[in-house]
C-alpha cells in the first residue's frame, strides 16, 4: 500500500548489520509502506554496505545507504546527512536494532499532523529473544511470550485510548530517538541535529526541545506505532554529562536553530 502522506523512514545504524537485516525485514512486512528507506550509517564496515546492496535487489521501496566515515559516535550528524537525502514530506526515524509493528508506518501516517511532531515508545527484549529473533529475520516477538521486559508497551490499545493519548495537551518536549517522525521543513527551521553533540546521549533531547521552543508541539503515539528493541550492550556512557550540560545551555539560552546541522547538506 503507498503511504497518502509522503514518507521517508530513516534508520540509523553502525556496524550491526544482523539487527539491521531483522530491522529491515520488518520494514518490508509493512502494512503501508513508507516510499523510501534511508540507511544511516555512522561508519559502518563494507559488510553493512554489502547487506544494503543485496538487499535493495528486492526491497519494495529504494534502499538507500548514506554512509560517513567512522570517527566515534556521530549520531547527528549522520542523522543530517541521510535527513537532508529524505524526499519524503514526512520523516519517521528509527534504529538497526528495532523491529517495527506490521502498522508502525501506517500508525504514523495516521497521526501526523502540521504543527506537531511524533514521540512514540518501545519495547525491550531481553538477549534470548533478541538472538532468536536476530537468526530468523522477519519474525517478530509475541505480545504474550517470554522476553519482553516491558510488556505493557507493546499493546496497540482501543483507537479511544491512542487519540486521547495523542491529543491530550502536552506542555514540554519528549523524545526517543527509535520511534520519532517529523515534518522535514520542521527540521529544515530549527536545522535539524545539533552535530555539537557527540558520544551517546542527549541529541534527540535537544532537537525535540528546539522544537518545542519554535512552536512544534509533540505528539504522543505511546499506544500505536510498536517497536521492539533487541538488546545489545550499553553504550558508553562517557560523554552523557557533557552532553547533559550541553543541551541544559541550550534550553537556558532558548535556542532554536543548531549553529551545525542539516543545513551543511541540503
Amino acid at each position: 500500500m503507498e503511504p497518502t502522506l509522503p514518507t521517508s523512514l530513516v534508520v540509523s545504524t553502525y556496524n550491526r548489520p544482523d539487527a539491521l537485516e531483522a530491522c529491515l525485514e520488518s520494514v518490508r512486512a509493512q502494512s503501508l509502506l513508507p516510499a523510501e528507506v534511508i540507511v544511516a550509517d555512522d561508519g559502518s564496515t563494507e559488510e553493512t554496505a554489502r547487506l544494503i546492496s543485496r538487499m535493495s535487489d528486492s526491497f519494495p521501496v529504494p534502499l538507500i545507504h548514506v554512509w560517513h566515515e567512522d570517527k566515534g559516535f556521530r549520531l547527528a550528524k549522520i542523522r543530517n546527512r541521510a535527513m537532508a537525502r529524505a524526499k519524503g514530506e514526512y520523516i519517521i526515524q528509527t534504529d538497526g536494532d528495532i523491529l517495527l509493528h506490521p502498522d508502525f508506518i501506517a500508525d504514523h501516517v495516521r497521526f501526523a499532523r502540521r504543527g506537531h511532531y511524533a514521540k512514540g515508545v518501545r519495547v525491550k527484549l531481553d538477549e534470548e529473544t533478541s538472538r532468536r529473533l536476530i537468526a530468523r529475520p522477519g519474525t517478530l516477538p509475541s505480545v504474550f511470550g517470554k522476553g519482553l521486559t516491558n510488556r505493557k508497551k507493546a499493546l496497540r490499545c482501543l483507537p479511544l485510548a491512542a487519540w486521547f493519548a495523542a491529543f491530550f495537551k502536552k506542555d514540554r518536549a519528549m523524545a526517543l530517538g527509535c520511534n520519532m517522525a517529523f515534518f522535514k521543513d520542521d527540521l529544515i527551521a530549527v536545522n535539524g541535529y545539533d552535530e555539537a553533540f557527540e558520544g551517546w546521549g542527549r541529541e534527540d533531547d535537544d532537537i525535540a526541545h528546539r522544537l518545542f521552543r519554535s512552536g512544534v508541539r509533540m505528539r504522543d503515539v505511546r499506544f500505536a506505532a510498536v517497536c521492539f528493541h533487541l538488546w545489545h550492550p550499553e553504550n558508553s556512557r562517557a560523554d552523557w554529562e557533557a552532553n547533559l550540560r550541553r543541551c541544559r545551555l541550550r534550553d537556558e539560552a532558548g535556542i532554536i536553530r543548531a549553529e551545525k546541522g542539516i543545513d551543511l547538506y541540503l
